[in-house]
């Protein structure tokens, strides 16, 4: 359990994600008495709780099975109690099942295990659990997650999340795409699709039912609701960019280092380090190796962290926001200041292109696998969907939408966007445009219009 502290486990509809939750817990309920021996057990190996005497309580539970309201953590509390029974570990005099409020059992050790409701997050303190399942995760909100993690803290136990993505919130969806890849909450995600259960599903996958099934939901609405895989957000503005872009790779001698840049203050100021080189089979790669992603720095002291970059001495050129002009850094433009102090071998290059064609340009690219982006870029990724917010105010490169997640804007929300911008100034400087016939407004071309 340490590697997997906070395994998130996203079920498919009768899947049987709630067992495998139950399954998970339970050998750490049995054993708990073992370790910690001196506590259920005296020095001559009898059992301090009475489980036969109906006035001896244990107070303070050890374990807890989380929902939104006390009805969702009755599934995981049955079959917990049954596999309990079974084993002849259960106490029968000391589970309490009322029909409104907290279900609690005990083991014949006096290990307590209870059900807790989050509809109140305020109300969840003062006890200090050994581990716990959240049940219908994606219903909680997260004021009551964060509880959550806190009763767990001081005996450094472990918090199992499971649920479904339907119909979920966004902190599930998030962490169930977060927990595809190292990160630093430690959650690491789980997907049961449907057809794992062979009771219901006896032919998997294949299984006339399912394949029935895919056909009727569409592909999207299919891998979230049976194959429970989380899917990016589906405002996000690049959706091309997936999971498999993001790894690292060796950079060829031969490679060329550019720096794409993208010039700010108050929300940030983008840099990205990009390695080009030619495959075999004759396409670009773009591996974006390295970003400062940094908020209420100047130019210069952007420039003076790229100067302490191992890969400095090897760039070549760089592409930055034409608007750099106008982007005053004291009296000097943010332009200015980097062409006096880089004197790069083939300089910068500027040019006006439309925010459609940068946004065409990396759609192409992520879709023909000309792009890799290493899991350093924490805003590169963070801005396509696919990372951590770098700033608490902080989220993906979008277009507006309503609460259900269905885009209303045809225009993307011009904002956290510094190092995706700055990408594809890079990239339509190597590429050019994705619609060859239509020639690019330049800056000049603009202005005497």
């Amino acid at each position: 359990m340490n590697q997997d502290r906070f395994p998130a486990i996203c079920g498919g509809e009768r899947s049987g994600k709630s067992k495998v939750s139950v399954a998970i817990v339970t050998p750490h309920v049995l054993a708990l008495p073992y370790l910690h021996f001196d506590r259920f057990f005296t020095k001559d190996g009898r059992a301090r709780f009475n489980h036969l005497d109906r006035n001896v309580k244990p107070r303070n539970p050890d374990f807890a099975i989380f929902g939104p309201t006390y009805k969702e953590p009755r599934i995981e509390f049955e079959y917990m109690e049954e596999d309990l029974r079974a084993l002849g570990k259960l106490a029968e005099n000391h589970t309490s099942k009322p029909s409104d409020g907290p279900w609690r059992m005990v083991t014949t050790d006096g290990v307590v295990i209870t059900t807790i409701s989050l509809e109140n997050p305020e109300s969840v303190r003062s006890i200090d659990l050994e581990g716990c399942i959240v049940a219908e995760a994606g219903g909680c909100e997260y004021a009551g997650i964060e509880r959550v993690r806190g009763r767990v803290a001081s005996k450094h136990g472990f918090i199992v999340f499971s649920g479904t993505i339907e119909g979920s919130t966004k902190w599930w969806r998030d962490w169930l795409v977060e927990g595809r890849r190292p990160n630093q909450k430690g959650i690491k995600s789980y997907s049961i699709p449907s057809w794992t259960n062979r009771i219901q599903f006896p032919g998997g996958e294949q299984d006339p039912e399912i394949v029935k099934w895919r056909a009727f939901l569409g592909e999207d609405l299919f891998l979230e609701r049976c194959a429970a895989i989380a899917r990016p957000p589906r405002f996000r503005v690049i959706k091309e960019a997936q999971e498999k872009h993001i790894h690292k790779m060796e950079i060829p001698e031969d490679a060329r280092i550019l720096l794409a840049i993208d010039p700010g203050y108050a929300t940030a100021y983008a840099v990205l380090f990009c390695a080009i080189w030619t495959q075999p089979n004759g396409d670009p790669i773009f591996y974006f190796f390295d970003e400062f992603y940094e908020q209420l720095k100047t130019t210069a002291d952007i420039i003076g962290l790229c100067k302490q970059h191992p890969y400095w001495p090897r760039v070549q050129e760089a592409a930055i926001d034409i608007a750099s002009k106008g982007h005053r850094d004291a009296t000097d433009s943010s332009l200015e200041i980097w062409e006096k102090l880089c004197q790069l071998p083939k300089g910068f290059y500027k040019k006006y292109w439309g925010e459609d064609r940068g946004i065409e340009r990396l759609q192409n690219s992520f879709h023909n696998g000309h792009i890799v982006v290493d899991p350093r870029c924490t805003g590169f990724l963070a801005e396509l969907g696919l990372g951590e917010p770098v700033f608490p105010e902080m989220h993906e490169w979008k277009f507006g939408s309503d609460r259900d997640g269905r885009i209303i804007s045809e225009k993307p929300i011009d904002r956290w966007n510094h190092s995706a911008k700055a990408a594809y100034y890079l990239l339509l400087k190597e590429l050019g445009q994705v619609d060859t016939k239509r020639r690019p407004t330049t800056w000049n071309r603009l202005r005497r219009k």
